[in-house]
Protein backbone atom coordinates (compact mmCIF):
# COMPACT_ATOMS: atom_id res chain seq x y z
CA UNK A 1 0.00 0.00 0.00
CA UNK A 2 2.64 2.20 0.85
CA UNK A 3 4.99 1.71 -2.20
CA UNK A 4 1.39 2.57 -4.16
CA UNK A 5 1.22 5.34 -2.59
CA UNK A 6 5.08 6.29 -3.17
CA UNK A 7 4.53 5.82 -6.97
CA UNK A 8 1.91 8.18 -7.39
CA UNK A 9 4.03 11.10 -5.87
CA UNK A 10 6.90 9.80 -7.94
CA UNK A 11 4.76 10.52 -11.31
CA UNK A 12 3.13 13.93 -9.98
CA UNK A 13 6.73 15.03 -9.49
CA UNK A 14 8.02 13.96 -12.76
CA UNK A 15 4.94 15.63 -14.48
CA UNK A 16 5.21 18.85 -12.72
CA UNK A 17 8.85 18.78 -14.00
CA UNK A 18 8.06 17.69 -17.02
CA UNK A 19 5.47 20.89 -17.69
CA UNK A 20 8.10 23.37 -15.91
CA UNK A 21 10.43 21.98 -18.40
CA UNK A 22 8.63 23.12 -21.52
CA UNK A 23 7.17 26.55 -20.21
CA UNK A 24 11.19 27.12 -19.63
CA UNK A 25 11.66 25.98 -23.45
CA UNK A 26 8.91 28.12 -24.68
CA UNK A 27 9.75 31.46 -22.57
CA UNK A 28 13.39 30.50 -24.31
CA UNK A 29 12.08 30.45 -27.75
CA UNK A 30 9.85 33.75 -27.06
CA UNK A 31 12.25 35.76 -25.62
CA UNK A 32 14.98 34.73 -28.43
CA UNK A 33 12.42 35.98 -31.23
CA UNK A 34 11.84 38.71 -29.98
CA UNK A 35 15.88 39.78 -29.62
CA UNK A 36 15.95 39.03 -33.08
CA UNK A 37 13.28 41.15 -34.26
CA UNK A 38 14.59 44.23 -31.65
CA UNK A 39 17.30 43.67 -33.29
CA UNK A 40 16.83 43.53 -37.01
CA UNK A 41 14.86 47.01 -36.49
CA UNK A 42 17.82 48.98 -34.75
CA UNK A 43 20.49 48.33 -37.02
CA UNK A 44 18.96 49.82 -40.21
CA UNK A 45 18.12 52.86 -37.92
CA UNK A 46 21.56 53.22 -36.45
CA UNK A 47 23.04 53.03 -39.96
CA UNK A 48 20.71 55.59 -41.52
CA UNK A 49 21.30 57.74 -38.49
CA UNK A 50 25.20 57.37 -39.63
CA UNK A 51 24.58 58.09 -43.00
CA UNK A 52 22.85 61.37 -41.89
CA UNK A 53 25.86 62.08 -39.93
CA UNK A 54 28.46 61.42 -42.62
CA UNK A 55 26.13 63.64 -45.38
CA UNK A 56 26.06 66.72 -42.67
CA UNK A 57 29.49 66.43 -42.39
CA UNK A 58 30.43 66.57 -45.85
CA UNK A 59 28.22 69.18 -46.15
CA UNK A 60 29.81 71.28 -43.69
CA UNK A 61 33.25 70.72 -45.31
CA UNK A 62 31.99 71.71 -48.36
CA UNK A 63 30.43 74.83 -47.14
CA UNK A 64 34.24 75.92 -45.20
CA UNK A 65 35.58 74.72 -48.85
CA UNK A 66 33.95 77.20 -51.13
CA UNK A 67 34.12 80.47 -48.05
CA UNK A 68 37.42 79.69 -48.88
CA UNK A 69 37.74 80.13 -51.95
CA UNK A 70 35.36 83.30 -52.05
CA UNK A 71 37.72 84.85 -49.85
CA UNK A 72 40.94 84.34 -51.34
CA UNK A 73 38.78 85.58 -54.72
CA UNK A 74 37.76 88.74 -52.98
CA UNK A 75 41.33 89.32 -51.95
CA UNK A 76 43.09 88.76 -55.58
CA UNK A 77 39.98 91.25 -56.80
CA UNK A 78 41.31 93.93 -53.79
CA UNK A 79 44.66 93.26 -54.81
CA UNK A 80 44.45 93.53 -58.49
CA UNK A 81 42.03 97.27 -58.24
CA UNK A 82 45.00 98.36 -55.95
CA UNK A 83 47.74 97.47 -58.18
CA UNK A 84 46.18 99.32 -61.00
CA UNK A 85 44.95 101.99 -58.86
CA UNK A 86 48.71 102.59 -58.26
CA UNK A 87 49.41 102.40 -61.63
CA UNK A 88 46.97 105.03 -62.81
CA UNK A 89 48.47 107.41 -59.80
CA UNK A 90 52.04 106.83 -60.92
CA UNK A 91 51.66 107.63 -64.38
CA UNK A 92 49.53 110.52 -64.04
CA UNK A 93 51.94 111.76 -61.38
CA UNK A 94 54.58 111.04 -64.33
CA UNK A 95 53.30 113.76 -66.66
CA UNK A 96 53.30 117.23 -66.09
CA UNK A 97 50.43 119.01 -67.41
CA UNK A 98 52.74 121.90 -68.13
CA UNK A 99 55.22 120.33 -69.82
CA UNK A 100 54.64 120.34 -73.24
CA UNK A 101 56.84 117.97 -74.60
CA UNK A 102 55.47 115.52 -72.06
CA UNK A 103 53.47 112.77 -73.59
CA UNK A 104 50.31 112.97 -74.00
CA UNK A 105 47.21 109.68 -74.33
CA UNK A 106 45.75 110.73 -77.45
CA UNK A 107 43.72 107.15 -77.73
CA UNK A 108 40.85 108.89 -75.89
CA UNK A 109 40.50 111.88 -78.25
CA UNK A 110 41.13 109.50 -81.79
CA UNK A 111 38.04 107.13 -80.39
CA UNK A 112 36.33 110.00 -80.00
CA UNK A 113 36.82 111.01 -83.20
CA UNK A 114 36.05 108.00 -84.68
CA UNK A 115 32.30 107.88 -82.70
CA UNK A 116 31.70 111.57 -84.12
CA UNK A 117 32.52 109.87 -87.52
CA UNK A 118 30.73 107.03 -87.09
CA UNK A 119 27.39 109.00 -86.01
CA UNK A 120 27.53 111.59 -88.63
CA UNK A 121 27.56 108.65 -91.29
CA UNK A 122 24.58 107.18 -89.74
CA UNK A 123 22.58 110.02 -89.67
CA UNK A 124 23.51 110.89 -93.11
CA UNK A 125 22.18 107.35 -94.04
CA UNK A 126 19.07 107.93 -91.78
CA UNK A 127 18.15 111.33 -93.66
CA UNK A 128 18.91 109.70 -96.87
CA UNK A 129 16.68 106.26 -96.14
CA UNK A 130 13.81 108.17 -95.25
CA UNK A 131 14.14 111.00 -98.12
CA UNK A 132 13.62 107.63 -100.43
CA UNK A 133 10.82 106.56 -98.10
CA UNK A 134 9.23 109.91 -98.66
CA UNK A 135 9.93 109.98 -102.31
CA UNK A 136 8.12 106.70 -102.18
CA UNK A 137 5.31 107.70 -100.86
CA UNK A 138 4.91 110.40 -102.94
CA UNK A 139 4.50 108.34 -106.04
CA UNK A 140 1.31 108.54 -107.25
CA UNK A 141 -0.73 104.93 -106.82
CA UNK A 142 -2.08 103.11 -109.89
CA UNK A 143 -5.26 103.09 -109.16
CA UNK A 144 -5.11 107.19 -109.59
CA UNK A 145 -7.05 108.72 -112.59
CA UNK A 146 -4.46 109.15 -115.27
CA UNK A 147 -5.72 112.30 -115.96
CA UNK A 148 -6.47 115.31 -114.13
CA UNK A 149 -10.35 115.87 -113.42
CA UNK A 150 -11.98 118.78 -114.86
CA UNK A 151 -13.51 121.25 -111.99
CA UNK A 152 -16.24 122.16 -114.74
CA UNK A 153 -17.80 120.79 -117.77
CA UNK A 154 -18.57 122.17 -121.21
CA UNK A 155 -21.77 121.01 -123.13
CA UNK A 156 -20.42 118.57 -126.17
CA UNK A 157 -21.89 119.67 -128.85
CA UNK A 158 -20.81 123.38 -129.84
CA UNK A 159 -23.93 126.35 -129.56
CA UNK A 160 -25.92 123.09 -128.69
CA UNK A 161 -29.73 123.60 -127.41
CA UNK A 162 -31.77 121.04 -125.69
CA UNK A 163 -34.33 119.17 -127.39
CA UNK A 164 -35.56 117.01 -125.09
CA UNK A 165 -34.74 117.37 -121.56
CA UNK A 166 -33.90 114.64 -118.73
CA UNK A 167 -37.74 114.13 -117.08
CA UNK A 168 -36.77 112.83 -114.00
CA UNK A 169 -38.97 109.26 -113.41
CA UNK A 170 -41.79 110.79 -114.76
CA UNK A 171 -42.81 109.82 -118.61
CA UNK A 172 -43.05 111.27 -122.00
CA UNK A 173 -44.87 110.55 -125.09
CA UNK A 174 -41.95 108.94 -127.85
CA UNK A 175 -42.59 109.86 -131.21
CA UNK A 176 -40.86 107.21 -132.38
CA UNK A 177 -41.42 104.51 -130.09
CA UNK A 178 -45.55 105.46 -130.33
CA UNK A 179 -45.83 105.65 -126.30
CA UNK A 180 -45.34 106.94 -122.68
CA UNK A 181 -41.79 105.71 -121.46
CA UNK A 182 -39.04 107.58 -118.67
CA UNK A 183 -36.57 110.06 -120.71
CA UNK A 184 -33.59 109.11 -118.72
CA UNK A 185 -31.50 111.39 -120.94
CA UNK A 186 -30.64 115.00 -122.19
CA UNK A 187 -31.11 115.07 -126.19
CA UNK A 188 -28.79 118.45 -127.54
CA UNK A 189 -29.79 119.39 -130.90
CA UNK A 190 -27.19 119.26 -134.04
CA UNK A 191 -26.87 119.30 -137.19
CA UNK A 192 -25.89 115.47 -138.64
CA UNK A 193 -21.75 114.85 -138.73
CA UNK A 194 -21.54 117.66 -136.12
CA UNK A 195 -18.60 117.55 -134.20
CA UNK A 196 -19.42 115.59 -130.67
CA UNK A 197 -16.67 116.82 -128.04
CA UNK A 198 -15.35 115.40 -124.61
CA UNK A 199 -17.83 117.18 -121.86
CA UNK A 200 -14.35 116.87 -119.42
CA UNK A 201 -10.77 115.55 -119.14
CA UNK A 202 -11.51 111.30 -118.81
CA UNK A 203 -10.42 107.85 -120.07
CA UNK A 204 -12.57 106.04 -122.70
CA UNK A 205 -13.79 102.73 -120.65
CA UNK A 206 -16.08 101.60 -123.73
CA UNK A 207 -17.48 101.54 -126.98
CA UNK A 208 -20.09 99.54 -128.36
CA UNK A 209 -23.44 99.21 -130.74
CA UNK A 210 -26.30 99.02 -129.18
CA UNK A 211 -29.96 98.54 -130.88
CA UNK A 212 -31.78 101.02 -129.15
CA UNK A 213 -29.12 103.79 -128.76
CA UNK A 214 -26.47 103.03 -131.72
CA UNK A 215 -22.72 103.73 -131.07
CA UNK A 216 -22.04 104.76 -127.98
CA UNK A 217 -18.89 105.94 -126.50
CA UNK A 218 -18.97 105.46 -122.64
CA UNK A 219 -16.24 107.84 -121.33
CA UNK A 220 -15.50 108.03 -116.80
CA UNK A 221 -15.25 112.20 -116.16
CA UNK A 222 -14.02 111.82 -112.63
CA UNK A 223 -16.77 110.46 -110.60
CA UNK A 224 -19.17 110.56 -113.10
CA UNK A 225 -19.70 108.19 -116.53
CA UNK A 226 -21.40 110.05 -119.75
CA UNK A 227 -22.52 108.09 -122.21
CA UNK A 228 -22.81 109.75 -125.45
CA UNK A 229 -25.17 107.91 -127.46
CA UNK A 230 -25.45 107.74 -131.80
CA UNK A 231 -21.78 109.16 -132.50
CA UNK A 232 -21.37 108.02 -135.74
CA UNK A 233 -20.75 104.80 -137.86
CA UNK A 234 -16.85 104.51 -136.84
CA UNK A 235 -15.85 105.07 -133.32
CA UNK A 236 -12.59 107.47 -132.90
CA UNK A 237 -11.76 106.54 -129.77
CA UNK A 238 -11.02 103.19 -128.02
CA UNK A 239 -10.73 101.84 -124.35
CA UNK A 240 -8.58 103.41 -122.06
CA UNK A 241 -7.40 106.22 -123.93
CA UNK A 242 -7.54 109.69 -121.64
CA UNK A 243 -9.15 112.53 -123.47
CA UNK A 244 -9.06 116.28 -122.75
CA UNK A 245 -11.66 118.81 -122.49
CA UNK A 246 -12.77 119.92 -126.14
CA UNK A 247 -11.52 116.48 -128.15
CA UNK A 248 -13.42 115.36 -130.51
CA UNK A 249 -14.42 111.82 -129.61
CA UNK A 250 -17.31 111.47 -132.45
CA UNK A 251 -19.73 113.05 -135.21
CA UNK A 252 -23.58 113.14 -134.68
CA UNK A 253 -25.45 110.33 -136.48
CA UNK A 254 -29.04 108.89 -135.50
CA UNK A 255 -30.44 107.60 -132.46
CA UNK A 256 -32.50 104.65 -133.45
CA UNK A 257 -35.09 104.63 -130.61
CA UNK A 258 -35.43 108.26 -131.47
CA UNK A 259 -35.08 108.31 -135.36
CA UNK A 260 -38.34 110.04 -136.22
CA UNK A 261 -36.83 113.15 -134.13
CA UNK A 262 -34.31 115.79 -135.57
CA UNK A 263 -31.16 115.35 -135.42
CA UNK A 264 -29.40 115.42 -131.71
CA UNK A 265 -26.80 113.93 -129.40
CA UNK A 266 -28.44 111.25 -126.85
CA UNK A 267 -26.26 111.97 -123.39
CA UNK A 268 -26.61 109.90 -120.54
CA UNK A 269 -24.82 110.29 -117.07
CA UNK A 270 -24.98 108.32 -114.20
CA UNK A 271 -23.01 107.99 -110.72
CA UNK A 272 -22.80 104.83 -108.17
CA UNK A 273 -25.17 103.68 -111.07
CA UNK A 274 -27.96 106.01 -110.44
CA UNK A 275 -29.37 108.18 -113.43
CA UNK A 276 -28.58 111.96 -113.09
CA UNK A 277 -29.72 114.83 -115.20
CA UNK A 278 -27.07 115.48 -117.80
CA UNK A 279 -27.98 119.18 -117.64
CA UNK A 280 -27.65 119.72 -114.24
CA UNK A 281 -24.06 117.52 -113.98
CA UNK A 282 -23.30 120.15 -117.02
CA UNK A 283 -24.23 123.04 -115.46
CA UNK A 284 -22.40 122.32 -112.12
CA UNK A 285 -25.42 122.27 -110.06
CA UNK A 286 -25.79 118.65 -108.45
Amino acid sequence: MNDKRFTQEKNRRNGFYLALAVCLVAVGIAAWSTYDAVNSYVEPTSQSEELVDQQEEDVREGQETMGDADTADEQDAEGGSADTDAEVSVSQSEVDPDDPEAPRDTSAQETAGEVTQSSEASEEEESSASQEESSETQEVPTTAPLYEISTEMIWPIEEGETQTAYSAGAPVYSPTMKDWRIHTGLDISAESESPVLACGNGQVKETYTDSMLGNVVLIEHGDYLFYYCGVGENFMVEPGDVVTMGQQIGVVTAVPFEAAEEPHLHLEVRRDGVALDPQAVLDGTV
